[in-house]
């Protein structure tokens, strides 16, 4: 009677394989296709970061040596071959300051916005508005250099950057009172020790002497 039950079990664990052998080996399939294709994905990622890093660090020794072609030819590579990786974004502001060396201010308006179209990260993102917003100012259109510095940034942190910037647009329109107060808030935020503070002061001092004349002679 035993074996009886043990051979049916038997027959019946055969009948159950052979009803469901073919899903059971298909789900397995997948299940490792599955896992090693995130595996080869993650794999293929990494390669590419390591890829964009190398030809990152080639571009910061370009930067250093002052070789702009291999600066441009790097930075080209990382924004159309790399443009999902962080480097891209920092090689279009890298080519940005290149382009305004040579005076090809079209050219890096172009990349300056690239970066605030494409960069994810808010800090990248509030420099190429700044830099942009010279540009612009530099293009003579001050319009859109002011919806520039009006848009919401990530940190406080360029906060006087942004106010002399604002000084430079009412520098540019002949608004040398509001040019100098906004020097003036701007010098108030900047450490007497930072690279641009004598130049922010030499501003100041401008538009303060402009809108004084121009006061005296309105009198």
């Amino acid at each position: 009677m035993a074996n009886e039950t043990e051979e049916q079990q038997i027959a019946d664990i055969k009948k159950w394989w052979s009803e469901n052998a073919t899903s059971i080996i298909v789900g397995l399939v997948i299940g490792l296709a599955g896992v090693f294709g995130f595996k080869g994905w993650q794999s293929y990622q990494e390669n590419l970061s390591e890829r964009a890093s190398t030809i990152y660090t080639v571009m910061v020794q370009g930067l250093e040596t002052d070789n702009r072609q291999l600066v441009s030819e790097r930075a080209d590579t990382l924004i159309t071959q790399y443009s999902s990786s962080p480097y891209a974004a920092i090689a279009a502001l890298a080519l940005a300051k290149i382009k305004i060396r040579e005076g090809d201010l079209d050219a890096a308006n172009t990349q300056l916005q690239w970066v605030l179209d494409n960069g994810d990260v808010d800090v990248v993102r509030d420099t190429a508005r700044l830099r942009l917003a010279r540009v612009l100012i530099a293009q003579q259109h001050l319009d859109e250099a002011g919806a520039l510095l009006d848009q919401p940034r990530s940190t406080t942190a360029f906060d006087a950057l942004y106010t002399e910037v604002a000084g430079d647009i009412y520098s540019a329109r002949g608004n040398s009172a509001g040019a100098s107060e906004a020097y003036q808030r701007a010098l108030a935020a900047t450490p007497a020790r930072n690279p641009g503070y004598q130049l922010l002061q030499l501003k100041y001092e401008n538009s303060l002497a402009v809108s004084n004349i121009a006061n005296e002679i309105s009198q």
